[in-house]
């Protein structure tokens, strides 16, 4: 098995401790095993960031027609979603290690 720049990190601790030459072992880690390229480039989660930002405004639309028809457990419900539809746009907004971590906390 190739240790990983994951796996020397959890096992060497804070990286501000580091010894120089724990340092130069990192990069030569790097060098042989780079880490996997992220799923999705900043580009795309800006368009998924844009896409999540039209269904807030969707379901904003929704909730706010429900309300005023005096369904408000519906647009209670729409509003949840434009809420969670938010947070999902602002955490691609930070790229796919945001993203990720927010859809995991679910």
């Amino acid at each position: 098995m190739m240790l990983t720049l994951l796996q020397y990190r959890d096992d060497h601790g804070d990286p501000a401790t580091w010894m120089p030459a724990d340092i130069e072992s990192y990069l030569v880690i790097g060098d042989i095993a780079p880490p996997a390229p992220l799923p999705y480039s900043y580009a795309e989660m800006q368009t998924l960031a844009a896409d999540h930002q039209r269904s807030v405004d969707r379901q904003q639309s929704v909730a706010d027609r429900l309300a005023a028809d005096g369904h408000a457990t519906a647009a209670g419900i729409w509003l949840r979603r434009a809420r969670e539809s938010r947070e999902l746009a602002a955490a691609a907004r930070w790229g796919y290690p945001h993203y990720e971590s927010v859809l995991n906390g679910w």
